[in-house]
């Protein structure tokens, strides 16, 4: 009955939050039997406030890897009464990555993930866009670091310099940092890939999957020959 204004077509039914700010007035006004929360997003304190208002809040994990995703989705499932559906679905979407990676070659390509501008931001290697890079046979320029989402300058990457970029198209740009950067490799072979966050960015096992797919398709077109 009520969605955030990120959710797939959100014309569908009422718009009652952003990513993280919760319109609980409105959420009331639907009289929901359920709301699902996250906590890499929601706070706390609106979470309780839910709960003392005697609403049903289940709160999940936020998810930075694919198996998380499957458990959580299964988890999902059995609250909705739809349990076996859910392992259903996600035992096929296991068996798709996995095909997929069985089918991709192994070049360790060296790869630079972009999800801000300005600032510049990126992902290592503990959050579900490491592992897609991992699935899909490639090294993350930026894996070792140890904040989740670091922000990065140009030199940084100049210096690690990526064969291919990619760009979570949507996640605060600002202007392109590459044009003319003919120093990086990516930049010189034509190879900065802009996908819309939306196919990249929403952690759940057929999303995933979506993911993975695309990534894979623009770094080893010769597949699709």
């Amino acid at each position: 009955v009520g969605v955030t204004r990120y959710c797939p077509n959100p014309d569908a039914t009422a718009v009652v939050s952003t990513l993280t700010e919760i319109n609980i007035e409105r959420v009331l006004t639907l009289k929901p039997d359920l709301v699902v929360a996250a906590k890499d997003c929601n706070r706390r304190k609106d979470i309780e406030k839910l709960k003392r208002l005697g609403m049903r809040v289940e709160v999940f994990e936020g998810c930075e890897d694919f198996e998380c995703m499957c458990r959580e989705f299964i988890r999902l499932g059995r609250l909705l009464g739809r349990e076996q559906a859910a392992v259903r679905m996600v035992e096929g979407v296991r068996s798709d990555v996995r095909a997929l990676e069985a089918g991709l070659p192994r070049r360790a390509l060296k790869v630079f993930w972009q999800v801000g501008a300005s600032p510049i931001v990126t992902a290592n290697g503990q959050t579900f866009a490491g592992e897609i890079l991992r699935r899909t046979g490639c090294v993350n320029i930026f894996a070792d670091v140890s904040a989740k989402y670091p922000r990065v300058n140009l030199e940084e990457v100049m210096v690690r310099n990526p064969e291919a970029i990619i760009i979570a198209a949507g996640m605060g740009e600002g202007q392109d940092p590459w044009k003319g950067l003919s120093q990086i490799a990516a930049v010189r072979n034509g190879r900065v890939y802009r996908i819309p966050a939306e196919k990249l960015c929403q952690p759940t096992p057929r999303k995933f999957l979506e993911a993975c797919r695309i990534v894979a398709g623009v770094l080893y077109p010769e597949r699709r020959s």
